[in-house]
């Protein structure tokens, strides 16, 4: 099968903006906390329960690193019961599923170690931390001769964020426990509005010379605290969905563009601008396979330049997989059909569709987001366009309150009661939006991180309708 990638959210601008920021509000809320600590805190004994990032490739560095290529790859682990220590005593999960994202950096193992150790310089290496103060370090083992030897550490972050709104302004402290070994570095939550939760660094050298970097992280997002955090998540509950691969395309971007500072692509048109992914079918069938333990796999490609009068404009884009558990042609209805869309998803407040040649429509969608604390209405124009050649569909934006929305959906039957869904997509808030959207210029990749967050809410809304 191949997968041509030229797709698009298919919400609206307002839904789509919407997400922008409150995915990065809470993406910034992982990496924060309220509490100050007077005295130094005591360090946990633990064993870490997160998954190796080679569980799914059965050990093989090499397999998963061919998949990823260049792109940054998400995918689910398989679901399991894990028990964290805390002072309260121990806390038990079950159904547990850890996400896991890779990268392949031009770097040595020892070089990636070098920059995952030094947590004193994540606040130069992930954007708006403003400090890391180390609050207790042990050492077990030489770690120069021992290949079993660790390094405990706890260390307190400081995240500061300026938004013209007080209320949702950050200037905030979280408290981690790392646990370094030789390939990798697990961390434990000790204090932070997400109260529970671990994850992994790892680091795998490859036979050309570059290494394998991946996260695998879980948080516990049913018990937060901390008064916007709580309702942020009570007025929408279904973008608990969006933050794991969120933190993921945070956490590697950032990876990203450390060890590739200066990439450059050449400019395209408009109409060639969306990445074109074309997978073999061992690559769809390892696909398939992750989606058989749930959740969305996603490629998050390097970063396209759209070729515009006076500049050339750099946007991301992500391609993302699910296995819809209905048949082809009632699933291509939930996404290729704009007038289901307030049925679907509770913002769209409505839809007016105009037909357009060759069974096209253009649509104007109405959308209303509470966020309990402030209603923001928004407004979008998206046209969609049928493409019998790969039985897809390609829509855009025609006006807004979102710049620029650029996009493909394509479906494939796995059987009479499964499709693969594809959907690549890419969007650009623009100059000059309207004021409750335009705070979020003052968030870490605002124009990538509700790309990546906005696919797996998509999917699993329209799961939900077409399994009504």
């Amino acid at each position: 099968m191949i997968f041509k990638d030229n797709h698009k959210i298919s919400i609206d601008d307002g839904f789509l903006s919407y997400l922008l920021f409150v995915i990065n509000v809470l993406l910034v809320m992982l990496i924060m906390g309220r509490m100050s600590f007077a005295s130094t805190p005591d360090l946990v004994k633990w064993t870490d329960p997160t998954p190796s990032a080679l569980q799914p490739f059965d050990g093989n560095a090499e397999a998963l690193a061919e998949l990823a290529g260049s792109s940054l790859l998400f995918y689910p682990q398989p679901k399991k019961t894990v028990t964290l220590p805390y002072n309260k005593g121990p806390k038990t999960y079950t159904n547990v599923q850890y996400v896991t994202g890779a990268i392949v950096v031009s770097a040595t193992g020892d070089q990636v170690e070098k920059l995952l150790s030094d947590y004193v310089g994540y606040s130069k290496l992930f954007p708006k931390i403003t400090e890391a103060v180390v609050q207790a370090n042990e050492q077990q083992g030489d770690f120069a001769r021992d290949s079993n030897a660790s390094i405990r550490t706890i260390v307190q972050y400081n995240m500061r964020i300026k938004i013209p709104i007080p209320l949702l302004s950050f200037n905030e402290n979280i408290l981690l426990q790392h646990e370094r070994t030789h390939n990798s570095i697990s961390t434990l939550i000790l204090d932070s509005p997400v109260q529970y939760g671990s994850g992994k660094f790892e680091w795998f050298p490859l036979k050309n010379g570059k290494t394998l970097v991946t996260l695998t992280q879980w948080g516990d997002l049913d018990h937060p605290k901390g008064f916007l955090v709580s309702t942020i998540l009570s007025a929408m509950p279904e973008i608990k969905t969006a933050i794991p691969n969120s933190v993921e395309g945070f956490v590697l971007e950032s990876l990203r563009q450390r060890f590739e500072p200066n990439f450059t692509a050449k400019a395209l048109p408009m109409d060639n601008i969306i990445p074109v992914m074309n997978l073999t079918s061992e690559q769809e069938s390892q696909i398939v396979k992750l989606l058989k333990q749930g959740g969305v796999v996603q490629f998050s490609h390097q970063p396209a330049w759209l070729a515009k009068k006076d500049r050339a404009e750099k946007l991301w884009f992500v391609s993302s997989f699910y296995n819809m558990p209905a048949p082809l042609m009632k699933t291509k209805d939930a996404f290729a059909n704009p007038k289901n869309f307030p049925n679907i998803y509770r913002q769209v407040r409505s839809v007016t569709s105009t037909p357009l040649a060759d069974n096209g429509s253009q649509n104007d969608i109405k959308i209303g987001l509470g966020l309990g604390v402030i209603s923001i209405p928004m407004h979008i124009q998206m046209a969609y366009q049928p493409e019998a050649s790969n039985n897809g569909v390609r829509f855009y934006t025609t006006g807004g309150d979102v710049e620029f929305i650029q996009g493909r959906f394509q479906f494939k039957a796995l059987d009479n009661k499964n499709t693969l869904v594809g959907l690549t997509a890419g969007s650009h808030l623009g100059d000059n939006p309207p004021f409750l959207l335009r705070i979020g210029k003052n968030l870490p990749y605002l124009d990538y991180l509700p790309t990546v967050g906005s696919a797996a809410v998509v999917f699993d809304k329209a799961r939900i309708w077409l399994l009504k």
